[in-house]
């Protein structure tokens, strides 16, 4: 649970981010990818969607399985996109997206725990099954 609702809030704030603020985080993408506005701004803008909806499933504890694995592609995506365009660096904000990697890979094998619907809906599953 707790592990969930870290990884909820730091996805639920770079979303929020790239929704609230898109020029910031449209120019990163624009430099990374060496794209033009058009493209960058649509990008930014269905990645903060998709960060806003991990978030949520992460809260709720709904799909966790394989949002945490999407979400562990999207942070290694960042994260090789970053060596690819600037090479090996000693950026902490870099290696901080390693650590998620592993939080988000470490929720995956793990599963959504107890209090969530993931829970809910596998016992019922049993319950009817059991039937």
């Amino acid at each position: 649970l707790i592990l969930r609702l870290g990884l909820a809030i730091v996805f639920g704030l770079f979303g929020y981010q790239k929704l609230s603020t898109p020029e910031q985080t449209r120019a990163e993408i624009q430099l990374l990818l060496d794209i033009g506005l058009g493209g960058a701004s649509a990008i930014n803008f269905y990645l903060g969607l998709i960060e806003i909806l991990i978030a949520i499933s992460f809260v709720l504890g709904f799909l966790v399985n394989k949002t945490a694995l999407l979400a562990s592609f999207l942070l290694a995506g960042f994260f090789v996109s970053f060596l690819w365009k600037y090479g090996v660096s000693i950026d902490p904000t870099l290696y901080r997206d390693l650590g998620l990697v592993s939080a988000t890979l470490a929720l995956w094998m793990l599963g959504a725990g107890a209090w969530s619907l993931d829970k809910v809906i596998a016992n019922n599953a049993n319950l009817d099954h059991a039937k």
